[in-house]
């Protein structure tokens, strides 16, 4: 078999990763990281590939010029991928605007579709040059497929753990797409000047988007998504500092008075009372550490736990997280099954964007976690706002969920409107006293419980979750935010 062929297979299945993951990272500042999401960068993905397939092996079927037709494919599926930050950029805002699903869809198709379709064109070509007789094909096939995945194991380990979070989305692909341009034009040497100008335009077009002046605080691509820390103005013209991953706000802080401006965490002081005696309190999910200072202003000893260093190093640098706020990097779910502390506070704030990891929150998990409980202990979860129809189905799990684990539970919020506010469950192994804003609890009946082996908040959520995000969106796209 011809080694730099194998080669070129290697980097073809290295780029096909590189693009499906920052494809998926590309969408998410617009349209997050849910299931829709990913279900349409999955099916946008396999359908390029199986049509892919299809032609790659078409053109291999014409009796001339294999060679040269490998390299064209090869050329162009460079071309569109080092393409994709400029489509994320240029198009897919102005797509958002159409009704979600069929702009999810959309903007997947645009941005995965050309670049994935040519990377799968070349593997019946890359089979055909190699094959001299049938006997051969079997073992050829088998080693351009398996050299192939090998560059896509490797790819989405150095994307995932290194590259995305060093250099981020756009630098990633051009250096993916570079590449394949470069090995290509090495090996092949059918390049015309066409190759080299469109090339160079697509590079100075991403190059021109990476130097454009940022008014960000700060901005990077960190392992939830993009993360900003910006600075804008309200209605009274405070100055409000805010977190954002993937374009929804994570934390908002008065930068004058260095406390949270969120309903939701004004509505947490009033639950939380100030200790009289030292005690511990941890929270999951630490944000911008708000929460995490509000505690500590209360006389708690703080564990705060953050699956993503990046949020925790905006939590210092950003938003003046307590010195005394013990920092835990590690996933919500790792960590108590491996903690042995007791705490009398547990906050469970675990929205990454609009959704729910729903591993945290299982029978099982909510079983175990009774032995990081004191004797009079409160559980309190972060939630979106809806209870009722299909819609406020997730809710209605969650409270059985946490009923079916023997917690005693009451839901608070501080509106009545289900769009535009959270749901805080609390919850005591013990009876619970008269909360402020309590209400009476309305869900939608429904046997069904979230457990290990049935985790249901992808599906059951996945409404409110779309929901939660476009009136999010809209609204303070409204505020200029």
């Amino acid at each position: 078999m011809i080694k730099k062929l194998l080669f070129l297979s290697f980097i073809e299945g290295a780029v096909v990763m590189a693009a499906e993951l920052c494809g998926a990272k590309l969408l998410a500042p617009v349209f997050g990281s849910s299931l829709y999401v990913w279900a349409s960068v999955m099916g946008i993905t396999l359908a390029a590939l199986a049509l892919g397939y299809f032609f790659g092996g078409l053109i291999s079927e014409q009796s001339k010029q294999h060679s040269k037709k490998l390299f064209q494919v090869l050329i162009l599926a460079s071309l569109f991928v080092i393409l994709m930050p400029v489509i994320s950029r240029y198009l897919i805002p102005w797509i958002s605007y159409l009704p979600f699903l069929i702009a999810v869809v959309l903007s997947t198709f645009l941005l995965l579709f050309f670049p994935v379709f040519f990377l799968g064109a070349t593997s019946p070509l890359f089979i055909y040059l190699q094959t001299k007789d049938s006997l051969q094909s079997g073992r050829v096939s088998g080693s351009v497929y398996a050299i192939s995945t090998l560059g896509g194991i490797i790819a989405t380990f150095m994307c995932g753990f290194y590259l995305i979070p060093a250099i981020g989305l756009t630098y990633c692909l051009m250096l993916f797409g570079s590449i394949l341009f470069i090995t290509s034009i090495l090996i092949f040497k059918f390049y015309k000047l066409i190759h080299f100008i469109l090339f160079a335009a697509f590079i100075y077009l991403n190059l021109q988007f990476a130097v454009i002046k940022n008014t960000d605080v700060f901005s990077t691509n960190s392992i939830l998504g993009q993360l900003q820390v910006q600075d804008v103005f309200n209605e009274k013209k405070e100055a409000i500092r805010i977190l954002k991953i993937n374009n929804i706000i994570q934390t908002e802080m008065n930068l004058s008075t260095k406390r949270s401006v969120s309903e939701y965490v004004k509505l947490l002081d009033t639950l939380v009372p100030h200790s009289l005696s030292t005690k511990k309190a941890l929270v999951l999910g630490l944000g911008g550490g708000l929460t995490a200072n509000l505690f500590q202003a209360k006389n708690y000893l703080t564990d705060g736990v953050e699956f993503d260093k990046g949020i925790i190093d905006a939590a210092i640098d950003f938003f003046y997280l307590n010195k005394n706020v013990n920092t835990i990097c590690s996933d919500a779910r790792y960590f108590l099954n491996h903690c042995n502390k007791k705490y009398d506070l547990i906050l469970v704030d675990i929205f990454k964007a609009e959704e729910q990891p729903s591993h945290v929150i299982t029978t099982e998990s909510l079983d175990h976690l009774k032995q990081n409980l004191s004797d009079s202990a409160l559980l309190i979860i972060n939630w979106h706002g809806y209870m009722k129809g299909e819609i406020g189905k997730g809710s209605s799990i969650l409270n059985n969920t946490l009923i079916g684990s023997g917690y005693h539970v009451k839901v608070c919020t501080n509106s009545i409107n289900e769009n535009y506010r959270n749901l805080i469950f609390v919850c005591s192994l013990k009876g619970l006293n008269t909360l402020p804003f309590e209400i009476v609890a309305d869900f939608e009946k429904t046997n069904l419980l979230n457990t290990d082996d049935l985790p249901l908040f992808e599906k059951y959520n996945a409404m409110a979750n779309k929901a939660w995000r476009s009136n999010y969106l809209n609204y303070y796209l409204t505020k200029g935010m």
